[in-house]
């Protein structure tokens, strides 16, 4: 059969807009599988047809694995009121756009800011929906670091603002309880017992606000020489007394006598609350908690097992419960930021992530042993440092009585005001007290002649300290103050001020500690 000439001439122009057609679909094709978002390509009736590379990445699935399943049997829950509106607004509206929270194939939680249009034949007649998901996990997370640090901000604003009121209020009843003794000498038993009852309650509270105080503000990196026996016993009575009493809480001291530690206090009590708190978490119908320690001299040998790890001298700190442990899957994930097995609002998943940390900035390692249904072990080590030679020789104590020096008190709480001159006078001094600035330096205008100390509140309504101390330091420049406050970081502002502060007293204080506050202050 002979074709007719200008069909001939038509047939290259035909062979070029099919190759032209093929280079433009492998183009298309290409560039699906190379942009960073995950799209995907589902009949109405939500039959898989299309799954790029990075949606492979995204979620776990394989394409030859997903097309031709149903969606919702891969990555949406049929039930869900999220895919349900996103369905029906696709529908109706062409197209939708929001947030979804999905689990990949690993059961990692995965958010993505999701774009679903709706495909068309040439008709109307609705053939396929088009979803295009951006990975905006890391985004959210980042968020939530953000957001969880501004509300500890907060957290820590408002704790301090609490704490400086509630230390005003236990300032007088810490001193009464230690002043009642004294004034009344022939008090029965029944009625001491009581004092006593009274004066260990209030020195509970004041820890109790020492420790809020030392979480609001943070961690610093403050090393000192520190024994661990004494923070461990501290542990024990804060768990004792606020964990729940389903859980049995014992201590363990492996040796009489524990090696020294240079380390952070505050950041130390930190790591140990955070293990008990963890312990007491997982034990919600109750348990055993067992905080243990030990000294341990480690061989280079084992130093290898582990990447932390170096030959020498440790104090090993164990906290143990009774709980329902953690799962083999997950024990390699209980260190990172945020993440948690625990309700929302039951935990941040920061926690454990902290212990670390602290543990890493004092050359220490963690190791972890769990059992589901048996409990979890948290070890970590800290390197011992040498013990240094003491002088067995008790130091002399100084008397701390006065001499009949005038001290004037300045604070805005009458009961403070009341209750220190009171104080000070059982001992031998003399006082005169004023209850704001404007009052203190007028008096002390008229009697710095006379005026051995000044016990200064740091934090008084209308007054600015730093002027205060600066006009009083105009009037006799070698004024001796003692800065009295209910926020122990107001004592590294005092100390702005030089020599002209001779101690710092954080409410509420003991006698003995306003007592060698002032026979220094003196001397």
């Amino acid at each position: 059969m002979k074709i007719p000439s200008g069909v001939m001439r038509d047939i290259p122009v035909v062979s070029d807009r099919i190759e032209e057609l093929h280079y433009l679909c492998c183009k298309r094709s290409i560039l699906l599988e190379l942009v960073t978002d995950a799209i995907g390509l589902w009949s109405i009736e939500g039959k898989i047809k299309y799954w790029n590379r990075s949606a492979e990445r995204i979620y776990g699935w394989q394409s030859e694995s997903v097309v031709g399943k149903q969606i919702t049997d891969v990555l949406y829950d049929l039930d869900d009121p999220q895919y349900q509106i996103a369905i029906a607004q696709t529908l109706d509206r062409g197209e939708w756009c929001g947030e979804f929270q999905l689990i990949t194939r690993t059961g990692k939680s995965s958010t993505v800011a999701s774009h679903w249009y709706l495909m068309v034949a040439a008709d109307g007649t609705p053939q396929s929906i088009l979803t295009i998901d951006t990975d905006i996990t890391e985004h959210k997370l980042l968020e939530r670091q953000f957001l969880h640090a501004q509300r500890l901000e907060n957290l820590g604003t408002l704790a301090s603002g609490i704490a400086h009121d509630l230390n005003n209020i236990l300032t007088p009843i810490v001193a009464i309880t230690e002043l009642l003794p004294l004034k009344l000498k022939n008090l029965d038993e029944r009625t001491q017992k009581l004092l006593n009852t009274l004066s260990e309650n209030s020195k509970r509270g004041r820890e109790l606000i020492s420790q809020i105080l030392t979480f609001a503000r943070g961690g610093g990196n403050e090393h000192t020489i520190l024994q661990p026996q004494h923070l461990l016993a501290e542990v024990l009575q804060i768990t004792r007394q606020t964990f729940p009493r389903s859980i049995e809480i014992s201590l363990q001291v492996e040796s009489s006598h524990l090696w020294t530690l240079s380390a952070d206090a505050n950041q130390l009590h930190q790591v140990l609350l955070n293990l008990c708190i963890n312990a007491r978490d997982a034990m919600p119908d109750g348990g055993e908690l067992t905080i243990m320690a030990e000294n341990i001299v480690l061989s280079d040998r084992y130093s290898k097992l582990h990447p932390n790890a170096q030959g020498g001298a440790y104090v090993a700190i164990t906290v143990a419960d009774t709980g329902t442990g953690i799962p083999a899957e997950l024990l390699e994930r209980i260190f990172e930021p945020f993440f948690t097995t625990k309700p929302i609002g039951k935990g941040t998943g920061l926690g454990i992530s902290t212990v670390l940390t602290i543990v890493n900035n004092h050359q220490g390692f963690i190791d972890v042993s769990s059992q589901v249904g048996k409990g979890s072990q948290f070890r970590f080590y800290l390197p011992a440092i040498e013990q240094l030679e003491l002088d067995c020789e008790p130091a002399i104590q100084p008397k701390l009585t006065g001499k009949g020096e005038l001290i004037l008190i300045v604070d805005d709480e009458p009961s403070i005001r009341e209750i220190l001159g009171t104080t000070i006078e059982s001992y031998e001094y003399q006082s005169v007290t004023a209850r704001d600035s404007q009052q203190a330096i007028d008096l002390y205008t008229e009697h710095h002649l006379k005026i051995g100390t000044i016990l200064l509140d740091y934090m008084m309504p209308g007054g600015n300290p730093t002027q205060t101390i600066a006009q009083l330091h105009s009037i006799d420049p070698d004024v001796r103050i003692i800065v009295m406050s209910g926020l122990s970081a107001h004592e590294i502002a005092a100390q702005n001020h030089g020599n002209t502060i001779k101690a710092f007293l954080a409410k509420p204080f003991s006698t003995q500690d306003l007592l060698h506050a002032l026979k220094a202050a003196l001397n």
